[in-house]
């Protein structure tokens, strides 16, 4: 490396550590507040230096439910506001980051750009006081297909890096090493919060369900019911940990339904346009966070969200009940949203009405990010 080329690096790195101070500064007391161990620090802040870091504080491994956690975390705040000098040094054992490398808009040598990988990694190390070994690295490239739900076979072999998290009061298994994910999106903090609140006594379907996030809520809001659908086993398979881990097993109540998402809302619209769907197999919650792109194996169906959202909106607005809720998102900066694609009312003449909720919706540690859009689709009763 040049002499010109080590100059800027050692700028980059100092941007991005004084950058990263700050972020920390401004996120830690707001994240204990609200009880979030897991919160993005830093995402491509500085242009020049294009990545995401992302903190995770696990449980200690003899925590294994939510009064053992609740408990736990109220000690952990009490011997903070107490200067207790021992407390950080036991968090630092349990604490980790994940690092994302975003690819460039043009080319760069490779070595040159895992040598600068691994100093932004080394920088993020010491600002957060935690072991390089606790720093995950991987990079974003643009998705082909279902990469980015794939698992890293060689990464989970040599390394796996799992633990146990708590976010809002909620418990979620947490796997930082063989997904490119982790199994929780920061982002719908508040819309997961919005789904806890108001799913009380309600019939609650997420929908491509992922590792069931938002199950774990609408159950904890005292959905009557909540079905979990997803393509994958492996995803349902802990979706119905992560529910049981809140204390949520019973099996009239919570559902888990292998099928492809397009044709689960194809079957149950067709139903509900032949007046063959029963009163209690509408919904009154709908959450649909698809992915962008989707061509899976397992499927002969291809999901492009930019030009199947109106489909999948209407085929989920046929079978909400009146009253329901649809809360539709998408992390596609490209997908336009016209709401003269939608229907304005239902097939029982009740009115329609779309809100835009994505303002909203964005949570402190994304403050100026374009996340996500997200709208919410009403019936009337």
């Amino acid at each position: 490396m040049d002499e010109k080329t080590q100059q800027k690096l050692e700028n980059q790195k100092t941007l991005f550590s004084n950058r990263l101070k700050r972020k920390i500064k401004e996120l830690k007391k707001w994240a204990r507040k609200n009880k979030i161990s897991c919160y993005r620090i830093y995402d491509r802040d500085i242009p020049e230096i294009p990545v995401s870091l992302d903190l995770y504080e696990f449980l200690p491994d003899h925590i294994q439910n939510k009064i053992e956690a609740a408990k736990y975390t109220s000690q952990v705040a009490e011997r903070i506001s107490q200067n207790d000098p021992t407390v950080q040094n036991e968090l630092v054992l349990n604490t980790y980051a994940v690092i994302y490398l975003y690819e460039r808009p043009y080319e760069k040598d490779e070595n040159e750009e895992e040598l600068w990988f691994d100093q932004m990694a080394k920088t993020a190390s010491e600002v957060l006081n935690i072991p390089s070994s606790h720093i995950v690295k991987k990079e974003r490239k643009r998705q082909r297909g279902t990469n980015q739900y794939e698992k890293d076979e060689e990464k989970e072999s040599i390394y796996a890096i799992k633990g146990l998290t708590q976010e809002s009061g909620e418990l979620f298994n947490i796997d930082l090493t063989s997904y490119l994910d982790t199994g929780l999106f920061f982002d719908h903090r508040p819309l997961r919060s919005i789904v806890r609140e108001s799913a009380s006594k309600k019939s609650v379907l997420n929908l491509f369900c992922y590792t069931g996030s938002f199950s774990v809520y609408a159950a904890e809001g005292g959905a009557k019911k909540v079905e979990s659908v997803d393509l994958s086993n492996t995803y349902l398979t802990t979706a119905k940990n992560n529910m049981e881990l809140n204390g949520f097993s019973d099996k009239n109540a919570y559902i888990y339904t292998r099928q492809d998402c397009i044709e689960f809302l194809k079957e149950k619209a067709v139903k509900a346009k032949a007046g063959e769907l029963k009163e209690d197999e509408y919904y009154d919650m709908i959450i649909l966070d698809p992915p962008t792109f989707s061509n899976s194996k397992n499927t002969y169906n291809v999901l492009d969200i930019n030009k199947d959202w109106p489909q999948l909106c209407k085929d989920c607005l046929n079978i909400l009940a009146p009253g329901g809720v649809l809360y539709f998102s998408t992390n596609s900066t490209k997908l336009s949203f016209d709401k003269s694609l939608l229907p304005q009312a239902t097939v029982s003449n009740k009115v329609i009405m779309v809100t835009d909720m994505t303002e909203s919706s964005i949570p402190k540690d994304f403050e100026g990010t374009k996340c996500h859009k997200l709208w919410e689709l009403k019936i009337a009763k």
